[in-house]
């Protein structure tokens, strides 16, 4: 089964999901590495959730939950940039502060090379890693990721700019 193990799934955003976007979407220090740099409504988000589902092979990004299996979401994962051609994608992933540190990052970056390899049929998975986020940089790299170049000045900071680590894992 994909996007499934016996503790997490990984699966489209409901709109049950409202309090919890609201929540991590309006949180600031969420918003240096994210693609939101501003609060959102709770129109703006029911809008965003009521949009039909695209399939993954029409979709040049997605966006899905991560729960436990009795529904409570830990997280999200992004997956960008889907170039179905050279059969790629980008992926981000956020972990809520509560559920951090107890692998969850880890299982859902696993369903979901098994689900791109296995399943649509991807080459690769990539990511792009603030130079200071740490704990990212050790989760793709305990993943499998390697880091295969260095992005000059990608995120702009408080203090300026910061590098990114661009990581590839190949399927």
């Amino acid at each position: 089964m994909y996007l499934k193990n016996n503790c997490i799934q990984l699966r489209a955003i409901e709109p049950t999901d409202i309090d919890f976007l609201y929540r991590i979407e309006n949180d600031s220090a969420n918003w240096q590495t994210g693609n939101v740099h501003l609060p959102l409504s709770r129109a703006t988000l029911l809008a965003y959730l009521q949009q039909p589902p695209l399939d993954v092979f029409m979709a040049a990004d997605l966006k899905w939950m991560i729960t436990l299996l009795d529904g409570t979401p830990v997280g999200m994962l992004d997956i960008n940039n889907i170039d179905h051609f050279h059969k790629r994608a980008e992926v981000g992933i956020f972990i809520d502060a509560d559920f951090r540190k107890q692998t969850y990052a880890l299982q859902a970056l696993t369903l979901l090379a098994d689900y791109a390899k296995n399943y649509i049929g991807w080459h690769q998975i990539t990511a792009i890693v603030a130079q200071k986020n740490t704990a990212s940089h050790r989760l793709f790299q305990k993943m499998g990721f390697v880091q295969s170049g260095i992005v000059k000045d990608y995120f702009k900071t408080t203090d300026g700019f910061e590098d990114a680590f661009f990581y590839q894992l190949v399927l």
